[in-house]
């Protein structure tokens, strides 16, 4: 904005005024309105202007707005850990509320080597990441995740964490298809395990569904089994960072579910405040509360605004407004239908190469060449051209980042609506989308 005194992430892009939001639509200070087809990142899970989610914000503020955690315990925070213990799987029974995805893993970080230390195993504290990652923006997070550009500005201040393969099969690190691969991406973490030394590594964190960085991609069935067989064979904690496919995002309440594997510690963020206020969690499974319990007795971290009463009451009516309007129970039929409709744009349109995804969170990877799957120049910036041009058409779309451990910078789209979106939403969504597509694809790059 002309004037603006913000120092926004972009200093040569323009921004338009948000004026206001309802349902799965969004309105600019012009007026013009956009269907909100990434739930601003992955958030408003719920859509907007959800009166009974202000009001709960609005009587915990006059309540009691804030009780700091080494004082207090508050209500909303002990219901709203109830309520996620409920549908959590046996043995995630603990909950440690923050104030968002970045937190929550950092937070994670520390359980994982608090908790080796409680066990006698000092020397246990690097993390392994995966080369197709994100965990968030602080140092530690960094470290595990495999964005080379962001790791190296800040080198020698970001740890550098060994980064096992991911499980993409659109683009396989080991050149391998699956099934003949034997899943081979996955027997590589417990290589870099006997290379590193086992006694030096605390935890294996992944995205069960990967993010930003490779759009939605989802690994075979066998992936997940063998990751926590191998965990388990190490002492090594396994992560499941969940910030962005979990809270039912992926069709389950957890992603993980699909492949009847439990994490030993579970991140939460983004969906779980709806957008209406900053919130995350860490899910704890009763054998790491155990060792802290018999041990120390405490865990040496916090947040000034962990467990805080006002955040806590707006997640406790995010999670009634989706159970009580059946929304987890339809993001798997809304996500078949929407992911159907984008395979027939796949087939129209050669700029898609791939559409991946599961519930309502599925990517699509635009390239250059989709028989060779040769990607645009990194020069082109044709996802970001997408995007705006989508904003033209009246569409919210979100890119996915470059310069990961890929080497090479894919373009990528995610599409990831509201889950009360309706089925003529979706087909408002698509069109808009292809009218996209067709831009794009007539410019030469």
């Amino acid at each position: 904005m002309s004037g603006s005194h913000v120092f926004y992430r972009s200093l040569r892009k323009s921004y338009p005024l948000l004026e206001k939001g309802r349902g799965v639509f969004v309105w600019d200070s012009s007026g013009k309105r956009y269907l909100d087809g990434a739930s601003g990142c992955l958030v408003t899970n719920i859509g907007y202007g959800v009166a009974a989610v202000a009001e709960a914000l609005r009587d915990e503020a006059v309540n009691a707005g804030f009780s700091h955690g080494t004082i207090f315990t508050n209500k909303p925070q002990e219901l709203l850990s109830r309520l996620l213990s409920e549908k959590t799987p046996a043995g995630l029974e603990y909950v440690y509320f923050v104030s968002g995805g970045t937190e929550a893993n950092e937070t994670a970080f520390s359980l994982a080597i608090q908790y080796h230390r409680q066990r006698g195993n000092l020397q246990k504290w690097k993390i392994i990441g995966r080369c197709l990652s994100y965990h968030g923006s602080s140092f530690a997070t960094m470290s595990a995740a495999g964005n080379v550009q962001r790791r190296g500005i800040y080198s020698p201040l970001v740890m550098p964490f060994p980064l096992a393969p991911a499980p993409h099969c659109y683009r396989c690190y080991c050149g391998l298809s699956y099934p003949d691969c034997g899943i081979s991406c996955g027997h590589e973490l417990e290589k870099i395990i006997l290379a590193e030394g086992p006694q030096n590594i605390a935890a294996f964190i992944l995205e069960p569904v990967i993010g930003t960085s490779a759009a939605a991609s989802v690994p075979p069935p066998e992936y997940m089994p063998l990751v926590r067989q191998i965990c388990d064979q190490y002492d090594i904690l396994l992560i499941a960072d969940e910030v962005l496919c979990g809270y039912g995002r992926s069709g389950r309440f957890l992603a993980m579910d699909y492949w009847n594997t439990t994490a030993d510690l579970v991140t939460l963020g983004k969906g779980l405040g709806g957008g209406y206020t900053p919130l995350g969690a860490v899910l704890i499974h009763e054998k790491i509360y155990k060792a802290f319990n018999e041990n120390w007795g405490r865990f040496i971290h916090g947040y000034t605004y962990q467990g805080n009463p006002v955040s806590c009451a707006a997640g406790v009516a995010v999670n009634r407004f989706l159970t009580e309007n059946d929304l987890f129970s339809q993001v798997n039929e809304k996500g078949k239908y929407l992911k159907n409709r984008l395979e027939e744009l796949a087939n129209k349109y050669e700029i898609i190469g791939d559409v991946r995804g599961i519930g309502l969170l599925l990517g699509i990877e635009l390239v250059k060449n989709r028989e060779s799957r040769e990607s645009f120049p990194a020069a082109s910036a044709v996802a970001e051209k997408a995007r705006e041009s989508a904003m033209d058409e009246g569409l919210i779309v979100y890119t996915g980042v470059g310069g990961t451990a890929d080497i090479l910078p894919r373009d990528y789209l995610i599409i990831a609506p509201p889950f009360i979106i309706t089925e003529d939403e979706m087909d408002l969504l698509v069109e808009a989308l292809e009218r996209t597509l067709i831009m794009i694809s007539s410019q030469a790059f």
